[in-house]
């Protein structure tokens, strides 16, 4: 279970993370890095459908985007 003190501490850690990137090259890998770090952590918590879902979304934008 997350608390509302962890979720406010993940928001201000990837917002800085964010702020800190001045390409959108960057901020793409700030994303990812954030979506790999949720998915660790709901297969941690017995959530690891949220890996195919990861997979499926990254799957649609290649398509998306002439892949």
């Amino acid at each position: 279970m997350t608390t509302p003190r962890q979720t406010q501490n993940r928001a201000k850690h990837w917002n800085a993370r964010i702020a800190e990137a001045t390409t959108e090259k960057e901020r793409a890998g700030v994303w990812y890095d954030a979506c790999r770090t949720l998915a660790i952590k709901a297969e941690r918590e017995g959530r690891p459908e949220v890996w195919r879902k990861l997979t499926e979304e990254l799957h649609d934008f290649f398509k998306r985007n002439g892949g």
